[in-house]
């Protein structure tokens, strides 16, 4: 197997900021869905109760300002990726790795965008709380959004490093186990538009992910 050799001072620091990005990443997705909480087959005055409360105005704010953190390490993820990959034989496969991780971090972008509408309409721009059809409506396009695109993304994006580590072992070979077993679910449910419930397997290969960089080695073979 050839050798493929990044500059050790390069490399070391490199690391070092991808393991705690990928740590970073799943602590801010997970904060990005656990800091809202929208109360599930409401009718319409608990669902306006509970948009009233300030405090839940501002967790979609939270929320928001989460996701944005949380797309920016994912394309700082995938930029080392594309830097540990460059002298290996699955280009292709990395290429869709990177492509893919980009618009995982595009529509959590967009997500991110409809997370925070409602708090920003009224707590910022200072307007009236909208109605329960618009408050149904941004809440069920989020949802969907997430549970099905964007999870999709995130599912292709893991099957594809899973690959390339697997293939060239870059990393620990195991985490290239680990990714697979958990890309085959996440895409499940979201083909079945229920892939927000496969976060938790989201969190568990980033950090993961964090200890296989941690734990490599300056020189990688």
């Amino acid at each position: 197997m050839a050798t493929n050799t990044l500059p050790t001072a390069t490399t070391t620091s490199a690391r070092k900021v991808a393991s705690v990005a990928s740590a970073l990443f799943a602590v801010v997705f997970f904060w990005t869905v656990g800091s809202v909480d929208v109360p599930k087959n409401a009718d319409d005055a608990k669902l306006l109760d509970w948009w009233q409360q300030s405090e839940n105005q501002l967790s979609g704010i939270v929320s928001q300002y989460c996701a944005i953190a949380a797309a920016v390490l994912f394309v700082v993820l995938m930029n080392y990726f594309k830097a540990l990959t460059a002298k290996t034989g699955a280009v292709q496969w990395a290429t869709f790795a990177r492509t893919m991780g980009l618009i995982f971090s595009t529509t959590l972008l967009v997500s991110a965008a409809l997370r925070g509408v409602i708090g920003h309409l009224v707590k910022v721009d200072g307007e009236p709380l909208p109605g329960v059809e618009i408050l149904r409506y941004s809440t069920a396009l989020n949802y969907n959004l997430m549970g099905s695109v964007t999870m999709t993304a995130l599912g292709l994006t893991i099957l594809a490093v899973s690959v390339v580590i697997v293939r060239t072992v870059v990393l620990a070979k195991w985490f290239g186990y680990v990714g697979l077993v958990c890309s085959a679910i996440i895409l499940a449910g979201s083909a079945a538009m229920i892939g927000q419930f496969t976060i938790p397997l989201a969190l568990l290969w980033a950090l993961c992910l964090s200890v296989a960089i941690w734990r490599q080695p300056a020189t990688v073979n």
